[in-house]
């Protein structure tokens, strides 16, 4: 029981602070940063001081819970640091701590830098694949386009073009009209249906082939066309069966976007007060020219047929090539018996003349 109470028991030093006896008290228990500031401030010192404990004959004593205790006659004295040797202290510390910032900096630019070489690296491996696939492709298209050409020139005795129903290569050649024609099943069209078909709001998707054209012949009927130009109603719906016939089933330039733009433009018509303002002439150029605009269009454009370098784009100089055929079929079924009603036509070939000039 003595010895275990006597190790808990406070120790006691006594410190000489300006030439007076100060007594000092602290736990076994204490940390040495505990009794260094308890020194500081039992000497007047302020805390966090760097000091030094020395005993009467100089010598260093350690601060800690362990330091040897004293008697009133054999004072301690707290002595502070001087500047020059904190000074050195702190070079020292701040030497290391520069050091040791150098040394992470250093690793994490090495592993940034791997990190970034790492992605360029994969970056520049897909670019490389992705650049090896086009190549394959780019092969494999001009193989693909080489044995089409083979294979038209083979069969069309060396025109190279996208196949269209008639060969335009003879100008002066007259185009036939049938005779067999079948007549389609005849539509009677509402007074709910004539008057949606002069709005441009007008559902184009839910007419078969047969409504349409009798849509379509009605419009002719409806603008006085018929009457102005003293055709046959017979005649008429030869045309227009003609007509379909030569739409080819493109997923978009078909007989049912034919009839769109031939609705659309029947609707502006009434929908302006167009009859006021345009001649029946007129009128005719704007219905025929809706309805023949994408007749036997192959489905590529423009930019394909100057591309491929195909006869239509040889033909009309890369100048709208698809389009300037389209402007020359209505003249060609106009040249026919059976639709002497539309009007003769002086079309010829553009040339590069004929393009606007850019402003």
């Amino acid at each position: 029981m003595g010895s275990s109470s006597s190790s808990y028991a406070p120790k006691t030093i006594y410190l000489d602070v300006d030439g007076k006896v100060q007594k000092v008290v602290f736990s076994r228990h204490c940390s040495p940063c505990d009794i260094k500031e308890l020194l500081c401030s039992s000497s007047n010192i302020p805390r966090n001081t760097a000091i030094m404990v020395v005993d009467p004959e100089g010598a260093l004593v350690s601060i800690d819970p362990t330091m040897p205790t004293n008697s009133p006659n054999s004072l301690y004295k707290v002595i502070p640091l001087s500047t020059g040797q904190l000074g050195e202290k702190e070079d020292m510390f701040q030497n290391v701590l520069s050091q040791v910032a150098e040394q992470f900096s250093r690793a994490f630019r090495i592993n940034e830098l791997k990190t970034e070489v790492t992605n360029r690296l994969a970056m520049l491996e897909k670019r490389v694949e992705l650049e090896g696939l086009k190549v394959v492709e780019i092969e494999k298209c001009k193989n693909d386009l080489k044995k089409l050409r083979d294979e038209m020139t083979s069969r069309g005795g060396g025109r190279v073009n996208c196949p269209c129903k008639y060969n335009f290569s003879d100008d002066g050649k007259k185009l036939t009209p049938r005779r067999d024609v079948p007549s389609y099943p005849k539509y009677t069209l509402s007074q709910e249906t004539i008057e949606a078909l002069k709005k441009p709001t007008f559902d184009v998707w839910h007419w078969e082939h047969n409504e349409m054209l009798s849509c379509l012949e009605y419009m002719y009927h409806d603008l006085g066309l018929v009457k102005e130009f003293n055709m046959n109603p017979i005649t008429l719906k030869r045309w227009l069966l003609a007509i379909q016939e030569n739409y080819r089933s493109n997923p978009f330039h078909n007989f049912r976007h034919c009839f769109c733009v031939s609705q659309m433009m029947y609707g502006m018509i009434h929908l302006c007060n167009l009859q006021e303002k345009l001649t029946l002439t007129d009128m005719g150029i704007l219905m025929t020219a809706a309805v023949c605009h994408d007749l036997d269009h192959p489905g590529y454009n423009n930019t394909y047929q100057i591309n491929a370098r195909t006869e239509l784009a040889v033909r009309y100089n890369d100048i709208s090539p698809w389009r300037t055929t389209t402007v020359l079929w209505p003249s060609r079924y106009s040249l026919c018996p059976s639709a002497t009603y539309l009007p003769t036509l002086s079309l010829r070939p553009l040339s590069r003349s004929d393009r606007p000039s850019s402003p």
